[in-house]
């Protein structure tokens, strides 16, 4: 609870508030930009893939508003889905070039920790490769999942939420821990309290808006998780 309320003090004054607005800024013309585009091309394709000739099945089946109606709905649905997903690690992204200060200005804070030999862009890069061929295995395994009887599209629910929790918790450890303590850490699971405080992120991410404003405020509240659950230091 005390780093809750830590994080919720430091997120509503006003420079974390400023950057909050960033992603989510961002975040908000992308999501306008394809979601026009998306549920364009959704509707355009069930409507050249209905328009056949007139005395066809499928051209009689299409004749139905209903169907029009419920295929309508479908576009905006799915195309929905990947909206809000793709705007949610965009601002995943945009928020990664924050967590250097948004850390800085916490250690300065709170914790004056000092950092010896931080970790390498490299070492991050190939954390992050290896996080997304785990992920694209996953992604595989899952889509040979849909085979199976009783096993539908929320599958990629969770897949999506190991991409979203191993990449936030690499986003602040890497600027957190020093080479040693980062090395360690990952050679283990991460600790319960960092997978809980991520499923937790990632649900309130599936929110729109709420997860695209709240990026920042993820990052402080990793950031103190960090500081005194790995380097066991007090605020």
């Amino acid at each position: 609870m005390q780093i809750l309320k830590l994080s919720l003090q430091d997120f509503f004054s006003l420079k974390f508030l400023k950057f909050a607005l960033i992603p989510l800024a961002c975040s908000l013309l992308f999501m306008s930009i394809l979601g026009i585009f998306g549920f364009s091309f959704l509707t355009n394709y069930f409507h050249s893939l209905f328009s056949v000739s007139e005395d066809s099945f499928w051209a009689w089946f299409y004749a139905f508003h209903v169907v029009q109606v419920l295929l309508t709905v479908i576009s905006f649905l799915f195309s929905g889905f990947i909206v809000v997903f793709a705007s949610v690690f965009l601002a995943l992204f945009i928020t990664s070039f924050l967590t250097p200060f948004i850390v800085k200005e916490i250690n300065r804070k709170y914790y004056h920790y000092s950092l010896e030999e931080e970790v390498g862009s490299l070492r991050v890069f190939f954390e992050i490769f290896k996080i997304f061929i785990k992920f694209g295995f996953f992604f595989i395994l899952c889509t040979l999942a849909l085979f199976l009887p009783f096993v539908n599209l929320f599958i990629y629910y969770f897949v999506f939420y190991y991409l979203f929790h191993k990449l936030l918790i690499l986003d602040v450890t890497s600027s957190v821990l020093d080479q040693q303590n980062f090395k360690s850490f990952n050679a283990k699971f991460s600790p319960f309290e960092f997978k809980f405080s991520t499923l937790c992120f990632y649900i309130l991410s599936s929110v729109p808006f709420l997860g695209l404003f709240f990026q920042v405020f993820f990052v402080i509240f990793l950031t103190h998780l960090s500081y005194q659950k790995i380097l066991k230091l007090k605020a």
